[in-house]
């Protein structure tokens, strides 16, 4: 298991361990014994349906062959980075910077498992060697994609830092003088925000607020733990865009 530190837009290092070998293979082999069942489970279904070979043809494609198919592609997008195999084995899918994979890279990751699944000797060689030889335990698709999979569980919590993942909810900023703040400011922010939250001091929490709105000019009806956590969202928000 390796360990990869993913530098973010504002200077910080996320350290995550990547997902070895064994775990991606478990999942992987968890996500077949799925879709076995799925397979199993339609044979019996259409089985005993009695359609025209047109009708039959059309509802195969649709309710057999598309579904297992487009498996990983559709439940690593939907499921942020994770099919149930990766879920159970508690691993996922990356971009290089810590965030979450675009279509484009979920789609190259899929059209080169293709030639990576382990089926045969030699498409398992593939994969093998790739994670081998790369550094970040990669396998060709995610090499080419610019992916990385990872443990859910990161030595630094991304919840320690200011960097949040905006790119999976639909936000509107609301403070655009955020952008006046430098990355040191903003981490001394939220440091003293965390120190008044785990110590209960609303007076810490109150003096960060007025100063962060003294300094941005900015009235806001919000209290003020809420308009700090919207100032972090917002400077994510801007900074990642």
């Amino acid at each position: 298991m390796t360990s990869v530190k993913i530098p973010t837009s504002f200077n910080i290092d996320l350290e995550f361990e990547t997902a070895n070998i064994g775990q991606r293979f478990l999942a992987w082999l968890i996500d077949v014994l799925i879709r076995g069942v799925f397979v199993l489970v339609m044979s019996v279904t259409l089985g005993k349906l009695h359609y025209s070979s047109t009708t039959m043809y059309v509802i195969y494609f649709f309710i057999y062959l598309l579904p297992f198919t487009f498996y990983f592609l559709a439940l690593e997008i939907l499921m942020n980075g994770q099919t149930p195999g990766k879920k159970m084995m508690g691993i996922r899918v990356r971009n290089m910077n810590g965030g979450k994979p675009s279509i484009s890279q979920h789609l190259i990751r899929w059209l080169f498992r293709a030639i990576e699944t382990p089926w045969i000797v030699f498409n398992a060689v593939i994969p093998i060697v790739s994670m081998v030889r790369s550094p970040y335990d990669q396998r060709l698709g995610d090499v080419v994609a610019g992916t990385i999979v990872v443990n859910t569980r990161s030595k630094t919590s991304i919840n320690e830092t200011i960097f949040r993942d905006m790119s999976e909810v639909d936000y509107t900023p609301q403070f655009p003088q955020i952008l006046k703040l430098s990355d040191r400011d903003m981490n001394k922010i939220k440091e003293l925000m965390d120190r008044a939250i785990k110590s209960g001091d609303v007076q810490l929490t109150a003096r960060v607020s007025y100063r962060v709105r003294d300094v941005l000019n900015i009235q806001s009806d919000l209290d003020h733990l809420p308009f700090l956590e919207t100032v972090l969202n917002d400077y994510n928000y801007y900074t990642t865009r």
